[in-house]
């Protein structure tokens, strides 16, 4: 049995009182000891219930089978926090990709479909640099991994819901774990839920000092991830790593495969 599979069942076995799917695309160690050990981690910890709600939204998304959104993206490339802001339009299977950019770089598109064009994706710029017309990169290469810290590849909401439930799976063991639940957050007007998971001092195992999702209150999706680093010295504030907002959500738009192809007339490709 393949890592993959086996951490589907130990997760689906876990939460499967509470209905929650099967758990797919995980990157991260989630078996470094035995998966009896991590359930009873799991069983005891603060981290149970944001673990089953990481993975309800993920069957939720599973079930859509395509979304448009506007992603803002803010990230921390060396001590630099850069923002992008794009209209983007996913398909689930085969995972499917299109980004337009209104900043930086406005106007630029992306193209990524998951076994097709080599695996690659498909960047065409503006500007001067659009003269070189349309270039293919690895997604997990430098050029395309420059301003980036996760490839398009892992890019959308349930891969992000995978993720995050794989993290707090593997911190479901440290000590002193601080979760806190606020119902009546807000990300500008829209009403929100919101998951603080914070812990206090840096020890091995905890990879940042305070993550937030934050729900949207209506349909219970994700529509912002945050991670702090530790603060640089002892009282500091925390240290913004990434941040990743999904506004204007419209699921099953009954994307085709033009939408994801640069013969698109409506593109500039």
């Amino acid at each position: 049995m393949d890592g993959n599979m086996e951490r589907r069942l130990f997760l689906n076995l876990l939460f499967s009182s509470a209905g929650a799917s099967l758990v797919s695309g995980y990157s991260r160690p989630l078996f470094a000891e035995e998966p009896t050990k991590i359930a009873s981690a799991i069983a005891n910890s603060k981290l149970k219930a944001p673990v089953k709600i990481c993975l309800q939204c993920e069957s939720k998304l599973e079930k859509m089978e395509d979304y448009e959104v506007i992603f803002i993206k803010r990230e921390r490339i060396g001590r630099k926090l850069s923002e992008a802001v794009m209209k983007v339009k996913v398909r689930q299977d085969p995972l499917s990709v299109y980004m337009l950019f209104g900043k930086p770089s406005e106007g630029r598109e992306v193209i990524y479909v998951e076994g097709q064009n080599n695996n690659e994706l498909l960047v065409h710029e503006t500007g001067l640099k659009g003269l070189a017309g349309t270039i293919s990169l690895d997604p997990s290469g430098s050029m395309a991994m420059k301003d980036n810290h996760h490839p398009i590849n892992k890019f959308g909401m349930k891969n992000m819901m995978s993720e995050l439930a794989a993290l707090w799976t593997e911190e479901a063991h440290l000590p002193d774990t601080e979760v806190k639940f606020y119902p009546n957050a807000k990300i500008g007007e829209l009403e929100c839920k919101a998951i603080e998971v914070v812990h206090p001092e840096p020890i091995p195992g905890a990879e940042f000092y305070m993550t937030r999702l934050y729900l949207d209150a209506e349909t219970n999706l994700p529509v912002r991830l945050q991670h702090y680093n530790f603060p640089r010295k002892t009282g500091g504030e925390p240290i913004l790593y990434e941040e990743y907002t999904y506004l204007e959500f419209k699921p099953n738009r009954g994307f085709k495969d033009l939408d994801f192809d640069i013969r698109n007339p409506d593109y500039n490709f």
